[in-house]
């Protein structure tokens, strides 16, 4: 059914991803942090910057021009669009001497410059010798020794390192560079601060775990979504998924193609098939549908009567000419039971509080179809329209209700109505209380019945 869909989605996020395979491929084959460098070579510092914090904007560029990359980038997620700022950068920044380093830049291997008191790593000049502490320097002058700087990482920032554990499966193991949907990891410029993140350079991937996945979907305390971050309308922000409920809608799906119910418990690797059933949301009418009675029966009952007796099959209906059905058929026979119903069942109702199973030949339903006054007949669904009509009555019979009770008069007039109110609003509130197909009110009132006129009733 969604085959298209998923083949364009997840062709997209392949293409869309491959910049952060090629990293992941490199850093597993090669068991480095930066293969893209040797491990004994000295490197400028501004070009490191983009592999170590993601942030493609080392220099000083004005605002304006970085916003242009920004809309850029964000059309269609170009990674060439990469290559290109880190070319005008480094023309500018080495071709004059106005463009200095971004702060954010400069705070970083500030930072970094503090933490080399108490590590092995130091700033060289470009011919390897160590700038001592202290001593002014420039940046564009400022190379750091790969090997020293990936023991530096290993020891100092793990959460910046990449995923790299393989996936164990049955027949082996899986490289973590092959799973489809890597991110990457910890980039708080364009996470945080609405930037960018270079992915053909980041160092750091990330393999999403199940908690990532959860955060991403729904939202958690101040935490944003996939769905409020890149939803195009104000609808698709809003939206959320709960991930469990992909599970519910894959069995309900199996359901309606057909599928063996056992099947569908082997699939979801359920104990019982009753399990399967217990996450069947579809409606009652859907459930019919895939119900078969003999050819030559339902041709002879007719669609009304066929439906009757779909519902008695699949104990989904009550009442006297059910009652009655069950005695023809255990003392006469199948034959005489669905004569029966043509003759009887012509009824299959559906009200806007549920499904009635009632006839109604000769005289219609004297209550006018007010089924939520406890009618034996009456039956729930989980159709949306029906839940919908009932969530409406049930605030009118609150309203109601409330008006009633706060009026002072203590007139018979006002206890009736306070009574009248309370009865039906409990009895709505027990229609959307019960599971899709069961009866609410078993032992009700047959409202369908003329109650006997008394000598007084004229």
């Amino acid at each position: 059914m969604f085959e298209e869909l998923i083949s364009d989605a997840l062709g997209r996020a392949a293409e869309l991803t491959a910049p952060l395979r090629a990293t992941l491929r490199l850093q597993v084959e090669s068991g480095r942090l930066l293969p893209w460098f040797k491990p004994d070579s000295l490197v400028p510092v501004t070009q490191l910057y983009p592999y170590l914090s993601g942030n493609p904007f080392w220099s000083d560029l004005p605002k304006d021009n970085r916003s242009r990359w920004i809309d850029r980038y964000q059309i269609n997620f170009d990674p060439s669009i990469f290559e290109e700022i880190k070319n005008i950068q480094s023309h500018e920044y080495f071709a004059q001497d106005g463009l200095r380093l971004d702060m954010s830049t400069y705070q970083y291997f500030n930072r970094l410059g503090k933490a080399m008191s108490t590590s092995n790593i130091r700033y060289r000049r470009g011919d390897g010798s160590v700038i001592p502490f202290g001593e002014r320097m420039s940046w564009a002058r400022a190379f750091l020794h790969v090997g020293e700087l990936e023991n530096f990482l290993r020891e100092n920032l793990p959460t910046k390192l990449s995923d790299t554990t393989p996936f164990k499966l049955s027949n082996g193991t899986m490289p973590a560079s092959e799973v489809l949907l890597l991110h990457p990891k910890r980039s708080l410029m364009e996470e945080r601060n609405a930037g960018l993140c270079d992915v053909t350079r980041y160092m750091a991937v990330n393999v999403p775990d199940p908690t990532f996945i959860s955060l991403s979907l729904a939202p958690n305390g101040g935490t944003g979504t996939l769905f409020s971050r890149y939803g195009l309308t104000d609808e698709d922000r809003n939206f959320t998924l709960n991930s469990h409920s992909l599970r519910h809608l894959q069995n309900t799906e199996l359901f309606r193609l057909g599928i063996a119910d056992t099947i569908i418990s082997k699939r979801f690797n359920r104990r019982s098939i009753a399990q399967s059933y217990e996450y069947d949301h579809r409606s009652l009418a859907e459930e019919l549908d895939t119900m078969e009675l003999p050819m030559e029966v339902e041709f002879a009952l007719g669609e009304k009567s066929s439906t009757v007796a779909k519902l008695i099959s699949s104990g989904k209906a009550h009442g006297p000419i059910v009652d009655a059905f069950r005695r023809i058929q255990a003392t006469e026979g199948d034959s005489a039971a669905f004569e029966y119903l043509k003759a009887e069942a012509d009824g299959f109702h559906a009200t806007p509080y549920g499904h009635c199973l009632n006839s109604f030949t000769v005289d219609p339903c004297p209550k006018h179809l007010e089924c939520f006054s406890g009618c034996r007949h009456l039956s729930a669904t989980n159709l949306p329209e029906q839940r919908a009509a009932l969530i409406r009555l049930e605030g009118k019979l609150a309203s109601a209700l409330e008006l009633a009770q706060g009026r002072p008069s203590k007139s018979i007039g006002r206890k009736n109505q306070i009574a009248h109110a309370s009865q039906r609003l409990t009895s709505v509130r027990k229609i959307l209380e019960t599971q899709n197909g069961e009866h609410p009110f078993p032992d009700g009132p047959d409202l369908s019945t003329i109650p006997k006129r008394g000598l007084m009733d004229d």
